[in-house]
């Protein structure tokens, strides 16, 4: 038997007996407890939770208007997310909310960042990686053509409001003065750059409605 043969074996031992003693099952009822504490410790931050919605660790937040942030009922928010309510960037001061409805299902990797607001209703399912902004770094003139981005004052078209029972598919990106009606449907890397009506899918760059339901 050769070593690397035998190297092989004794970690299919060693694995067999991980997974013995520490089954997924078993991991993901600790996450799950884990989720929990986390969501009660960062709730203290925010507004208004509603019960037994979940924000899962890690989350950050950022903008300086935590408690500007209202989330309701059975709703959960997956791990790494950003929830960004910009109360005051770079000596500019804004007024911002994001107020999330109930039953509401956010990603992986979700990035909500506002200067304006962010309404969302009821019943919201999104994918890994979508991005809800209402604002930008600067209003792309020439006058801010020699500025660092990161150091320009940031800029909103509006709020964005979200229906209920929306589904925006993963990599998409939701941008600010925009109204999305109920039961719409986003697909995957579309970039909504216009409100849309209800009942309707949407896709593509920019964002165009493809079938009316």
């Amino acid at each position: 038997m050769t070593m690397r043969v035998l190297i092989k074996k004794i970690l299919i031992f060693f694995a067999n007996v991980a997974r013995l003693l520490y089954p997924y099952s078993f991991s993901f009822k600790l996450r799950t407890y884990r989720n929990y504490f986390y969501t009660n410790w960062i709730k203290n931050s925010l507004g208004e939770v509603g019960a037994s919605t979940i924000i899962e660790k890690p989350c950050q937040l950022i903008g300086g208007g935590n408690s500007k942030i209202s989330i309701g009922s059975n709703t959960c928010i997956q791990a790494n997310s950003v929830l960004g309510c910009w109360s005051k960037h770079n000596n500019h001061i804004y007024n911002p909310f994001i107020k999330i409805g109930n039953h509401c299902s956010f990603g992986e990797y979700n990035h909500l960042s506002c200067i304006n607001g962010i309404e969302i209703g009821d019943g919201l399912l999104t994918g890994r990686f979508v991005i809800i902004s209402d604002n930008n770094h600067g209003d792309f003139s020439l006058d801010n053509a020699d500025v660092i981005p990161g150091d320009r004052e940031l800029k909103s078209k509006g709020k964005i409001i979200i229906g209920n029972n929306c589904w925006i598919g993963d990599k998409a990106t939701i941008l600010g003065g925009i109204t999305i009606g109920n039961n719409v449907i986003i697909a995957a890397n579309s970039v909504v750059t216009h409100s849309l009506p209800s009942n309707c899918i949407a896709a593509g760059v920019p964002a165009r409605i493809i079938k009316q339901l």
